[in-house]
């Protein structure tokens, strides 16, 4: 598969086999990763390879995300907050319980480089420390376009968020470095040909989210605009 169709074809995948992923694979999808782009050659990222601890980490998505459903969503009318928090851990074990079956999960951490000289540090904080997560947020990209065009489901997640404590405690992370998004890699039970129709409603056109030349100009309004 081409990077133009792994792209086209991506998706989320929530359902995962217990298939063995070999280490000659994971070692490859890294090494893809590691290709992105990264302001000053900074490489502010590391990886952490999971998998003799994989079913601990998946749990405590499973659980982050009971939370983050309830959190996100409204109550049913009349339920009491102990029945809202008990439907949200049932309904992310529903959606998100079939990572549970994932062999291996990939967290890629955020790690601070400080190459900004000394004396501008404090002014260029604030830059730093955006070109290092979008750096970090192309490797991932990278991650997950290479798994699909090898065959592979990945998860991009961040319910581990909602467990912090006990997510940095699992994988011994030190105070300095973030995990924003992890994701398990495997094989799916198959790969979903669409988004989940309650996904699908909320994806704006294409056109609306292109603007020519100025912003305030969306394609939608009038199609293309001669040069």
């Amino acid at each position: 598969m081409d990077a133009l169709d792994a792209i086209r074809l991506r998706r989320s995948v929530r359902r995962f086999t217990d298939r063995a992923v070999p280490a000659e694979q994971v070692d490859r999808l890294l090494r893809l990763a590691l290709l992105a782009p990264t302001e000053s050659m900074a490489q502010p990222w590391s990886f952490v390879v999971v998998r003799e601890r994989r079913e601990a980490l998946a749990e405590l998505v499973v659980g982050g995300g009971g939370e983050y459903f309830r959190v996100m969503r409204p109550r049913a009318a009349g339920a009491s907050e102990l029945e809202h928090a008990a439907w949200a851990r049932g309904y992310a074990a529903q959606v998100v319980g079939g990572v549970r079956a994932a062999p291996v999960w990939i967290v890629p951490v955020l790690v601070p480089r400080e190459t900004v000289p000394a004396p501008h540090r404090d002014r260029l904080a604030k830059h730093e420390r955006t070109a290092a997560l979008m750096s970090l947020a192309f490797a991932i990209e990278n991650l997950l376009v290479a798994a699909r065009a090898m065959g592979l489901g990945t998860l991009p997640t961040n319910f581990h968020g909602f467990r912090e404590r006990e997510f940095r405690e699992l994988l011994a992370l030190p105070p300095a470095v973030e995990a924003p998004i992890i994701t398990p890699v495997g094989h799916p039970e198959a790969f979903p040909d669409a988004l989940p129709p309650a996904l699908a409603r909320l994806r704006r056109p294409w056109r609306s989210l292109v603007h020519d030349e100025t912003w305030g100009r969306p394609r939608d309004e009038d199609g293309p605009r001669a040069a």
